[in-house]
């Protein structure tokens, strides 16, 4: 009899199984290496984006605060520096109309006398008596630190102004009468000035009575 030989059995389908598997592993482990690396790098540039995206608008109001805060500071600033040239202008006009406006006084006089004007400035010349000790004082006792500037000046229009007593009521007007200086303050108190000197139709020399002291002029 003849003898039966063995059936060979076929490699083929082990050998596909062996390539797929390595073909599947080997797609893993790539996907995980690309996944590690430039999978994370995408992410994280993705995050960046977003952050930097986010914070623009932070970036941006910034500027716009500070210009908003600066602006307002500007018209602040901008309306003291307006309120304060409007009080010094008011400040200027009232002092320009106070010079400009005229005086209207009526100077006691004496009757049937001929009244009569002079031109003069006049300094005081440093005499001053003290009428309730009956001794002598200085002038900054009687007028305080406007006695180093302070002149009396007379018109001939009939008006003076003593610029060495401070306060607004320092004009008035005058008239000459029997050698006497007759003389009115805007706040109508009256003042009689004896003229101990005449030059001509001018005072040369003479006295007046400023509260409790007596002022010497000339």
């Amino acid at each position: 009899m003849a003898g039966k030989h063995q059936q060979k059995t076929s490699n083929a389908p082990l050998v596909i199984l062996i390539i797929v598997a390595v073909v599947v592993v080997g797609a893993i482990v790539g996907g995980a290496i690309f996944f590690m690396n430039g999978g994370l790098s995408i992410f994280k540039g993705e995050e960046t984006t977003v952050a930097a995206t986010t914070e623009a608008p932070s970036q941006t109001d910034a500027p716009a605060a500070q210009t908003t805060e600066a602006a307002a500071t500007s018209a602040a600033d901008e309306t003291v520096e307006t309120k304060a040239e409007t009080e010094q202008t008011t400040s200027a006009e009232s002092s320009v109309k106070t010079e400009d406006e005229p005086i209207d006084i009526a100077v006691p006089t004496d009757p049937d006398v001929e009244v009569s004007y002079f031109n003069a400035t006049f300094i005081p010349n440093g005499k001053v008596d003290d009428n309730l000790t009956g001794g002598s004082a200085t002038l900054r006792e009687v007028f305080g630190t406007g006695a180093a500037e302070g002149v009396l000046t007379f018109n001939s229009d009939g008006t003076f102004k003593d610029t060495l007593i401070s306060s607004e009521s320092n004009r008035g007007a005058y008239v000459v009468q029997d050698k006497t200086i007759h003389a009115t303050y805007t706040n109508d108190r009256n003042m009689r000035i004896e003229v101990t000197e005449w030059d001509g139709d001018t005072p040369a020399q003479f006295n007046i009575q400023y509260g409790d002291f007596t002022v010497y002029f000339g």
